[in-house]
């Protein structure tokens, strides 16, 4: 009898991996392609892939619009967050805001600036942008000679308090476009406007800076959710 005992040979078998979309994609379907030849025609995937760039562009894209659920939302959103989506990096996500800011200054034609005669001019432009955001955030307003806007920068996101704001900071924006002036905001979350004694201190520090910098600063608004207050109008920090 054959002593000998049949041995079985284990197979392994290649894993199966998903390939990118875009290398099953005909040439005149891939997003690239689609906005050479019209941008408008192209849906909002497309648009993000173009930008995101690299083979999962596609599925990048649609990762970040059901993160976000819609364009004005990414446009709000953070760099560390919008890094924070699987395929997007940060040099992307830099990307990404750059070319959403370049969209809303196409909005925005140099010779129809709108002019800062009062805080509520400012407050009207500010208010759809920071009053229903669920953390705080402080923009600065730079304006030229005649009081027009030359901008709106964010500068900071985050809990705001005089230690971490770097003072500096929000005067590069000014310094950059050469401005005569700035305006600050920044929201407060819990929706109540009314400054707070931190408010006051980093408005004193501002203002004091700006007197250095020969950039005066008009005011600070800080902005609630249907409410805004000036710390000028108020006398706070400005004093």
């Amino acid at each position: 009898m054959n002593d000998i005992q049949p041995f079985l040979i284990e197979t392994t078998y290649p894993q199966t991996y998903s390939f990118p979309r875009l290398k099953h994609l005909p040439v005149r379907e891939q997003p690239s392609f689609r906005v050479s030849k019209d941008s408008d025609a192209c849906s909002l995937a497309e648009l993000l892939a173009v930008i995101i760039g690299g083979a999962n562009q596609i599925e990048s894209a649609e990762r970040l619009l059901t993160q976000f659920g819609s364009i004005q939302k990414i446009a709000q959103a953070h760099v560390n967050e919008i890094a924070k989506v699987p395929g997007v990096s940060n040099l992307t996500a830099l990307r990404l805001k750059a070319a959403l800011a370049l969209g809303r200054k196409l909005l925005q034609p140099e010779d129809e600036r709108p002019t800062i005669h009062s805080p509520g001019d400012a407050a009207q432009i500010l208010m759809p942008m920071l009053a229903h955001r669920e953390q705080e955030y402080m923009v600065v307003m730079p304006l030229d000679t005649r009081n027009r806007m030359l901008d709106v920068i964010e500068v900071y996101h985050g809990s705001l308090n005089s230690s971490m704001v770097r003072v500096g900071e929000l005067f590069k924006p000014a310094l950059q476009r050469n401005a005569a002036s700035i305006l600050i905001a920044h929201n407060h979350p819990s929706t109540d406007p009314t400054p707070s004694p931190e408010d006051v201190s980093v408005t004193r520090a501002i203002v004091q800076a700006g007197k250095l910098l020969d950039v005066s600063v008009v005011d600070h608004l800080v902005i609630g959710l249907s409410r805004w207050v000036s710390l000028k109008e108020k006398g706070l920090g400005f004093s």
